[in-house]
């Protein structure tokens, strides 16, 4: 069933009207992930604890202890934050722009640059606990130790972590949707399918909503990886490309039903490649393919 809402401007007249589709059969309407609540909570009250046990070492004046404690806090509220951002998204209107380059438009869906941030902020934030530790470890036993050395090693790699942001090959990223095809901008990889060589599109559940473009077998399918560090990002072994819907900041039914109204209407995916395509996702004035 369709839900036709209208947005009002300030002033109380009609701003702009936008269709609600249909969620597809294959994604359950649950609204709770329960690994996903546990490890939250958890990190929550790690945060909290360990905001605890830092009041109570800067009250016994053990300035050292204390900054260990302040740091560990601001890590785990950082990652129960993540943890909320990313698992229960809070999406109104669908953030679908279109952009111009080298004199060819394409209609982009843009990443959710918030989750991204609270990424980057929570290993730089990895980073300052573990360096900082190993120093305090080192300086109190009088020279380097297992212990300093373990946490010297794990402070480097977030070091190398936000170089590569720094560098650009890890990203937030994007899902790009041009005339020739659909290119996929992940944080970690990069893909690409031309419309000739998609052969349909999948709406799949893994406790969350996740849409996969299906290439064909003989699919001029073009991929890597743009982080040759950090490969926590996998690549499908069968030409697809795989959008997770936590990582694009439009609601994911509506972002499932464009895609599939470009994969089953090759005749107006030529739109794609003005401002048209983005009107239409917006108002989502998206007829099923026929």
């Amino acid at each position: 069933m369709r839900r036709t809402y209208v947005r009002r401007g300030r002033d109380g007249e009609t701003d702009s009207t936008r269709v609600t589709p249909e969620r597809p059969p294959e994604w359950p309407r649950q609204n709770w992930n329960t690994p996903a609540t546990v490890a939250t909570g958890a990190a929550a009250l790690v945060g909290f604890a360990a905001l605890w046990g830092g009041s109570r070492a800067a009250a016994a004046g053990s300035g050292g202890e204390a900054r260990f404690f302040l740091i560990l806090a601001v890590l785990m509220l950082l990652t129960a934050t993540f943890g909320a951002v990313y698992w229960w998204p809070e999406r109104r209107e669908p953030k679908v722009r279109y952009t111009e380059a080298g004199g060819r438009g394409t209609t982009e869906v843009q990443a959710r640059r918030a989750v991204f941030s609270l990424l980057v902020t929570m290993v730089g934030c990895a980073a300052a606990l573990s360096l900082g530790a190993a120093v305090e470890v080192s300086l109190t036993n009088g020279g380097l130790t297992l212990v300093s050395a373990s946490l010297a090693v794990l402070g480097a790699v977030c070091v190398i972590f936000l170089a590569e942001v720094a560098f650009g090959r890890i990203r937030a990223g994007a899902l790009t949707l041009g005339p020739d095809g659909i290119r996929h901008r992940g944080w970690f990889v990069e893909s690409y399918l031309p419309w000739v060589s998609v052969a349909g599109l999948r709406a799949v559940h893994h406790g969350y909503p996740e849409m996969w473009v299906e290439g064909t077998e003989t699919a001029a399918w073009a991929r890597r990886r743009t982080s040759k560090i950090f490969r926590l990002e996998s690549i499908p072994t069968t030409p697809r490309i795989v959008v997770d819907s936590r990582r694009f900041d439009i609601d994911a039914t509506l972002l499932y039903r464009v895609l599939e109204l470009y994969v089953g209407r090759p005749d107006l995916r030529a739109e794609l490649g003005t401002q048209h395509a983005a009107t239409r996702i917006h108002r989502g004035e998206l007829t099923p393919p026929e």
